[in-house]
C-alpha cells in the first residue's frame, strides 16, 4: 500500500526546533499531529508518512524561494502551511512589512502552483496570536487579523481546507495559562502545541479518508 505523503510547511511555528539531518524531522505540533493520526487510524503507521520542512523566521516569499526543493521535490499528497506571522512581525522588529496585498498575492502564487505542479491536497492555516504574558507583541493584534481574513479569502479559492488557528488557541488561552499555550504569543507551548495538532490531525484524516 502506497503511503499518503502529509508534508508540513510553515516558519517557526512549524520548524519548532527540528534536526535537519533527520529526514522526517518531526517536532512539535508536527509530531504530536503526526502520532494522533498514526493512532487514530487502526493502520496509520502503513497509511502516512510525515516530513517536516518548516524554517524558523520565515515568510511568505521565503517559502516561495524554496518551493522546488521543499514543496515539489518532496511529492506531497497533502501539504498543510502555517505562514504569516512574521510578515506580520517583522513591521514591528525590523521596519521591513509585508503588506497584506503582498501577503495575498504571495499565498495565491503558492497555492496555485503547488496545486499545478503536485496535485496535493492544500490545508492553509492561519496565522494566530495569543495573549502574551510579557505584552510586547499585542500591538501586532489588529494586523493579525487583518492577515487571517486574508488567508481565509485565498484558501476559499485556492486551498482544499482552511483552519482558523486563531479561535482555538486564544479559547485555549482563556481556559489554560497563557503560558500553557504560548510563553510569547506566537510560539506554541506544549498545550498549544497540542491544539494545533488536535485540529490539523482531525483535519487530514478527514480529507484521506
Amino acid at each position: 500500500m502506497k503511503k499518503i505523503r502529509i508534508l508540513f510547511q510553515g516558519d517557526s511555528i512549524t520548524d519548532a526546533g527540528r534536526n535537519r539531518r533527520f529526514l522526517h524531522g518531526l517536532t512539535g505540533y508536527t509530531k504530536k499531529t503526526a502520532r494522533k493520526l498514526v493512532l487514530k487510524e487502526g493502520l496509520g503507521f502503513f497509511k502516512y508518512d510525515f516530513y517536516n520542512r518548516g524554517i524558523s523566521g520565515d515568510r511568505t516569499w521565503d517559502l516561495l524561494k524554496r518551493y522546488k526543493k521543499d514543496f515539489v521535490d518532496l511529492k506531497p499528497d497533502v501539504v498543510t502551511i502555517m505562514i504569516g506571522i512574521n510578515d506580520v512581525w517583522r513591521k514591528y522588529d525590523n521596519n521591513d512589512p509585508t503588506t497584506p496585498e503582498q501577503y495575498e498575492e504571495n499565498l495565491i502564487k503558492l497555492l496555485t502552483d503547488l496545486k499545478r505542479d503536485t496535485g496535493a491536497k492544500i490545508i492553509l492555516l492561519s496565522p494566530y496570536l495569543t495573549p502574551d504574558p510579557h505584552g510586547k507583541h499585542d500591538e501586532m493584534r489588529s494586523d493579525v487579523d487583518i492577515f487571517i481574513e486574508k488567508a481565509e479569502a485565498v484558501a476559499k479559492k485556492y486551498a482544499d481546507a482552511f483552519i482558523n488557528t486563531d479561535v482555538p488557541m486564544n479559547k485555549g488561552a482563556g481556559e489554560f495559562s497563557a503560558r500553557a499555550i504560548s510563553g510569547d504569543g506566537v510560539h506554541p507551548a506544549a498545550k498549544g502545541q497540542s491544539i494545533l495538532s488536535d485540529v490539523l490531525s482531525a483535519k487530514i484524516a478527514e480529507m484521506t479518508r
